[in-house]
């Protein structure tokens, strides 16, 4: 398996792992839910004591007092876990442990059915609720405590005042029988179990404890603070040197009304994932390097998920080691643009003086993150032509897969094409427009964009003109593109060299679809995508004016995570899941032993 594929499976194995959070009922849901076995088990207890119905349903309203009373306790407790412990997640542990009550509860019935002995039936609703303080144990242990010992009490609070609410009056509690005793003892016995097996569960692998992570898991993607978990990648992070070009493109009479357009080819890749440290890549150079003179626009490198940073603190030192790039060429003129094709791939381009730039693409067929060594081949030939720097942009504008070899070949091929046909090409003095949605408070557009807008360049010489589409998206669905140029050139009768995602992470894993993000397309249509850019066109082309470039390079030192680490973390969770599983079904045969030993005896 390849790294690129190890990564995708990594981030889809993230995603589901994280859609379980978020498959939870609406709180008055939850609380109803909660509320049907609770309702059931005292129905079942107030039948073992034989109690009219006006008193069942008496001691029916004290039990979900009770139940709303102990969610209360819950969240007033756990209060200080910075909003993992919400009454909405708390009333979901409540439905879990009083449905595993109630089934154990409902034993009793059943083993007074078979042998028309009632004494059997009250000590099973005991033992539910110790098993309902079991499963409370787990989670609350697991979650929410440092050592899962210390959620035990509060696991028992709850179970305890239901239990309570179920048993007042009731002749099975005042005779304390042998039955009700040995339930008791039991329960117990499970408890201690389980404290055990989560004290195992919590012993540190690779000096990293399995709880510990999952609970900075789940602190960075349930309530946005991913404090802990980039402690954790930033222990396993390398130091390395990366290199980001910008161009600078700005009005050459001085026009201080129209922005400049700060384009920008990062060094670093979006990611690992929503909190973490560079996933929200392009959002936050944007929010870094704005000004209200100059807008940035990020394009997306060719690199992959192992040029992560693991953290927003290296983001910072990132985005700060950009602001005094070393200038390496100014000019202004421009080539026209070039459009090559070479089997399924698409090479876009043109060049500002000696400054080259090409965008790569295997729309409509589908494409994910490119090799590093198509970055390689097409920078040494553009330096043999003559170029002085070259931005090679991935435009990440199609779903699919890592390129196989023939199509790897195909993008550079397309590129040196390109590049031969620019070394050639007449350089002209140029006009520039540029518009971004953040200046049009009027557009707004849906979550499938992220937090750097869209903006568009609109290029004009004496002999050609067209636009490039830059969007702060993660890829776009297939056909998007296509369907998009189609309508905005019959619309506006321009043609769009390229649109170019950023491949932001702000929004990945946070949805429960397979991919594990929205990609641009999957909530904004192409007809409404299609008027954003007519609109910023409109606004561009009433700033043109005559531009100059400005080419520089910026190089930094940072610590990245590395693909290593992010499939490590995956495998950890993995692991942790799976040891969960395993001890949970040897508590459960535990459970089935003692529920029937409590039965029969």
């Amino acid at each position: 398996m390849t790294t690129v594929q190890l990564e995708q499976d990594s981030t889809r194995n993230i995603s589901r792992r994280y859609g379980y959070l978020f498959r939870l009922p609406t709180t008055y849901y939850s609380l109803l839910f909660a509320s049907l076995p609770l309702i059931g088990v005292e129905l079942i207890a107030r039948a073992a004591a034989k109690e009219s119905a006006p008193v069942i349903a008496l001691f029916a309203i004290v039990s979900e007092v009770a139940l709303v009373l102990g969610i209360e306790l819950d969240v007033y407790f756990l209060r200080s876990n910075g909003g993992l412990a919400t009454f909405r997640r708390l009333s979901t542990i409540s439905i879990m442990s009083n449905l595993l009550w109630f089934a154990v509860s409902f034993m009793g019935l059943v083993v007074y059915f078979a042998t028309g002995s009632e004494g059997k039936i009250f000590p099973l609703v005991v033992l539910g609720a110790f098993f309902a303080i079991c499963f409370r144990a787990i989670i609350l242990g697991s979650v929410f405590f440092v050592n899962p010992v210390q959620g035990l009490p509060l696991a028992i609070i709850q179970p305890a005042i239901l239990l309570g609410a179920a048993a007042i009056s009731t002749q099975a509690l005042s005779t304390l029988s042998m039955n009700v005793v040995l339930a008791a003892i039991g329960g117990v016995i499970a408890v201690v179990a389980i404290e055990i097996y989560l004290g195992m569960l919590n012993k540190p692998v690779k000096g990293i404890k399995a709880l510990l992570l999952l609970q900075a898991f789940l602190a960075a993607w349930t309530t946005g603070n991913p404090t802990d978990l980039e402690r954790y990648f930033q222990v396993s992070s390398v130091e390395r040197q990366v290199t980001t070009e910008m161009v600078l493109l700005k009005d050459s009479a001085g026009e201080e009304s129209h922005p400049e357009a700060l384009l920008i080819v990062p060094g670093i890749h979006p990611g690992p994932f929503s909190p973490v440290g560079s996933s929200n890549l392009p959002g936050d150079l944007y929010s870094k390097l704005r000004t209200p003179e100059k807008i940035p626009l990020i394009f997306h490198s060719i690199s992959d998920h192992d040029l992560n940073l693991p953290s927003k603190e290296e983001v910072r030192k990132y985005a700060e080691s950009l602001e005094n790039p070393q200038v390496i060429e100014k000019g202004n003129t421009c080539t026209p643009s070039i459009i090559a094709k070479e089997g399924k791939a698409t090479a876009s381009g043109f060049a500002l003086g000696k400054t080259l730039w090409i965008a790569l693409t295997l729309a409509p067929h589908g494409m994910e993150d490119l090799p590093e060594v198509v970055r390689k081949k097409i920078e040494e030939e553009s330096l043999r032509s003559g170029f002085d720097a070259c931005l090679v942009i991935d435009a990440h504008n199609s779903l699919g897969e890592k390129p196989d070899e023939f199509e790897t070949e195909n993008l550079i091929q397309a590129s040196l094409r390109i590049i031969r046909e620019l070394s050639n090409s007449k350089q002209l003095f140029f006009t520039f427009g540029f518009a971004h949605t953040s200046e049009i408070s009027s557009l707004d557009y849906p979550k499938d964009i992220g937090p750097a807008g869209v903006g568009l360049l609109f290029f004009e010489t004496k002999e050609s003109h067209f636009c490039l589409v830059v969007v702060d998206a993660n890829n776009s669905k297939l056909g998007f593109r296509e369907e998009v140029m189609d309508l905005f050139q019959r619309e506006t009768s321009q043609a769009i060299l390229e649109i170019c995602t950023s491949d932001t992470h702000v929004t990945a894993a946070k949805t429960q679809n397979e991919k594990g993000y929205l990609a641009l397309g999957d909530i904004t249509p192409a007809q409404q995508f299609a008027t954003i850019l007519r609109i910023l066109l409109e606004k561009a082309k009433s700033r043109m004016a005559p531009c100059t470039f400005e080419t520089s390079i910026a190089t930094s030192s940072v610590r990245t995570i590395g693909n290593q680490a992010w499939n490590n973390f995956s495998g950890l969770l993995d692991n942790t899941i799976l040891i969960a599983k395993r001890g949970a079904q040897a508590l459960g045969l535990l459970a089935i032993l003692i529920t029937l030993t409590v039965a029969l005896l």
